[in-house]
C-alpha cells in the first residue's frame, strides 16, 4: 500500500487573498488580523448556532462536511485525493492484532484522586469536590458526577468495557486510570518501539488488558521477543488512517466500545490528527453505534449556565486591595489586557468566550472538529461524553515558558486553578464513567438539550475559566508579571537585608 499523509490545503485561501485586486501587503495584513482576531469568529459561530437546534447541527454538518473534501491524502507519488475519499478507498493490507492481559488482580475500585501529594476518595474527596464547586473551579454538575462515582464505586469496576484509546499513551489519556481499573483497551498509537514498550509493560503489570494492532497481519505468536514485537507494533493515524480503521471495524464485534480522542500534537499536525482521528469515530459511531469520549478544553467558546456569568460579574465587581491593581494593567493596556469576562446571553442562552488568543487558530480548529462530531453523532443516538477538563500542568504545554509563566501567576485570578496531569485525569475518568454508567447524563442521548452545544454546558470541570472576572486570553501578561513578581521577593528581601547591614554597619 502506498503511503499516505494527511495535508490540509490552503489554496482556497491564497486565492482569495492573492487575487489580482488585493495586494500582497493586503494579505499579509489580513492574516495577521485572523492569527491575532480568530476567536470573534468562532464566537460568532456559536451564536449562529445557538438561533436553532437545526441551525447547531447544521453548523456542525457543514464544518465536517468541508473538512473531509477539502483536506487531502497525499500519495507518495505526488497524486492526492479527498480525504473523504481516501477513507472509503477498499485496502487490501490488513493490521493484525495482538492481545495481553494483565497478570494482577483487581484489589479495589473505588474512585482515587491524587491531589497536592496526596490521594483522595471517600469522604475526604467529597469534601474537596465541594470546596471546588463552592470556589467556583468547577461546575456543580460536575461535582454530581463525581459524587455519584464515590457513592457508587461499583461503576468503577471497569471489566466489561472496552475503549478505544486513540492517542493511548497521550499525557491526558486515561490509559494508567482504566488499566488499574481493570479496563479492556484498544490501543492506536504510533509505531515507535519505545511507546509500546511502555505502553505493554505497563498492560502486564495491571489487572487490565490491552489489544493492538501489528503490522503485516501477523500475531504475537510470530515474532521472537518483545523487541521484535514492539518494533511492529502501532499504527501512524496520519499515513494509516483508513487501515486503522479497517482494523477497528472489524475488532470484537459484539463488544461495545467507547472511542476516545486524546492525540495531541503542535500546530497544523494538530488539526490534521484530529481530523484523522474523527474519520475513524465518524466509522465507528454510524457503523457500530460506538460512545464517543472527548476532552474538551475550557479554552474554547463554550455555552455556559447563566449562574456562571452571574458569578464571573460579582468577580469583576468585587472590590478588593488587588482591584487597583488590575485598574493599573486595563488603564495603560488601554483596555487590552483584563477584559470583562461575562458577554451577553444569545438567543437565550448564555456563553463565554474562553479562546486563549495565543493557543492560535489551529488548536481552535482542532478542538471545533471535535465539537462537530460530538453533536452530530449525539444526534443520530449515540452516547456522547465530552467534558471539559481544566488547564492542565502537562510537559506539552509547559515547555513553552511563557505558559508555564502564566499558569503560575493565574491562580492569583479568583477562582482560577492549575491541575498536575495525575488529578486532571483522575477526575476526567470520573466524569467519563458517570456518562457510561448514568443514565440520566447528558452524554445520554435520550436526555433532551434544548440545543446541541448544550452538551458542553453541564460537567464541566473548567478550573475556573467560566467564572473569573477576566477572559483568560486577556490576563496571560498580567499572569506573567504576578510570577515575576513573586519570584522576586526573595531577592528583593536578601537585598533589603544587605542594605539595612551595611547601614547598621555605618
Amino acid at each position: 500500500m502506498q503511503e499516505l499523509e494527511v495535508r490540509l490545503n490552503w489554496g482556497y485561501v491564497q486565492r482569495i487573498y492573492q487575487s489580482s485586486y488585493v495586494s500582497n501587503r493586503i494579505y499579509i495584513y489580513s492574516l495577521y488580523i485572523y492569527r491575532f482576531g480568530y476567536n470573534k469568529f468562532f464566537c460568532r459561530m456559536v451564536e449562529l448556532q445557538c438561533e436553532s437546534k437545526s441551525a447547531a447541527l447544521k453548523v456542525a454538518e457543514a464544518g465536517l462536511a468541508y473538512c473531509h473534501e477539502n483536506f487531502e491524502f497525499v500519495q507518495q507519488d505526488g497524486t492526492s485525493s479527498s480525504f473523504a475519499k481516501a477513507m472509503k478507498a477498499k485496502n487490501k493490507e490488513k493490521f493484525g492484532t495482538g492481545k495481553i492481559s494483565g497478570t494482577k488482580e483487581q484489589t479495589t475500585t473505588r474512585l482515587e484522586v491524587p491531589y497536592k501529594g496526596s490521594v483522595l476518595y471517600g469522604d475526604k474527596l467529597i469534601a474537596q469536590v465541594n470546596a471546588w464547586v463552592s470556589y467556583g473551579t468547577i461546575e456543580k454538575s460536575a461535582g454530581d458526577a463525581i459524587i455519584n462515582c464515590v457513592k457508587n464505586d461499583e461503576w468503577l469496576d471497569l471489566s466489561d468495557k472496552y475503549f478505544v484509546l486513540l492517542g493511548a499513551g497521550s499525557a491526558m489519556g486515561p490509559f494508567l486510570v482504566l488499566l488499574a481499573l481493570g479496563a479492556n483497551i484498544v490501543a492506536v498509537d504510533l509505531d515507535r518501539p519505545g511507546i509500546w514498550k511502555r505502553l505493554i509493560s505497563l498492560a502486564r503489570d495491571s489487572p487490565g488488558t490491552i489489544t493492538f494492532p501489528i503490522k503485516g497481519g501477523k500475531s504475537i505468536g510470530d515474532f521472537k521477543g518483545d523487541d521484535e514485537l514492539f518494533a511492529a507494533c502501532g499504527c501512524n493515524l496520519f499515513t494509516e488512517t483508513p487501515l486503522t480503521k479497517d482494523w477497528l471495524l472489524g475488532l470484537y464485534p459484539k463488544e461495545e466500545f467507547v472511542v476516545g480522542s486524546y492525540a495531541y500534537l503542535d500546530g497544523a499536525l494538530h488539526v490534521q490528527v484530529s481530523l484523522a482521528m474523527d474519520a475513524i469515530c465518524k466509522e465507528l459511531s454510524e457503523k457500530r453505534g460506538a460512545t464517543l469520549a472527548y476532552l474538551c478544553t475550557p479554552t474554547d467558546a463554550h455555552l455556559v449556565p447563566a449562574e456562571c456569568n452571574k458569578a464571573a460579574l460579582r468577580e469583576y465587581n468585587r472590590m478588593t486591595f488587588g482591584k487597583l491593581f488590575e485598574l493599573i494593567w486595563q488603564t495603560i493596556s488601554m483596555g487590552k489586557f483584563l477584559v470583562r469576562n461575562a458577554p451577553d446571553g444569545v438567543n437565550g442562552f448564555n456563553y463565554v468566550d474562553g479562546i486563549a488568543v495565543a493557543q492560535g487558530p489551529n488548536y481552535a480548529l482542532a478542538k471545533r472538529i471535535q465539537h462537530w462530531r460530538a453533536i452530530v453523532a449525539r444526534e443520530a443516538g449515540c452516547t456522547v461524553s465530552s467534558n471539559i477538563a481544566p488547564s492542565t500542568s502537562t510537559v506539552s504545554v509547559t515547555s513553552n515558558r511563557t505558559f508555564a509563566w502564566a499558569y503560575e501567576g493565574m491562580p492569583y485570578f479568583r477562582p482560577y486553578e492549575i491541575f498536575a496531569p495525575e488529578t486532571s485525569k483522575a477526575v476526567m475518568l470520573a466524569l467519563l464513567t458517570n456518562d457510561i454508567r448514568n443514565k440520566e447524563s447528558v452524554a445520554n442521548p435520550d436526555v433532551a438539550l434544548s440545543n446541541p452545544n448544550e452538551l458542553f454546558k453541564w460537567n464541566s470541570f473548567h478550573g475556573g475559566v467560566w467564572r473569573s472576572a477576566y477572559t483568560v486570553s486577556t490576563i496571560g501578561e498580567v499572569s506573567v508579571f504576578i510570577y515575576f513578581s513573586k519570584t522576586a521577593i526573595p531577592y528583593l528581601g536578601g537585598l533589603l537585608g544587605i542594605m539595612a547591614a551595611l547601614y547598621t554597619r555605618k
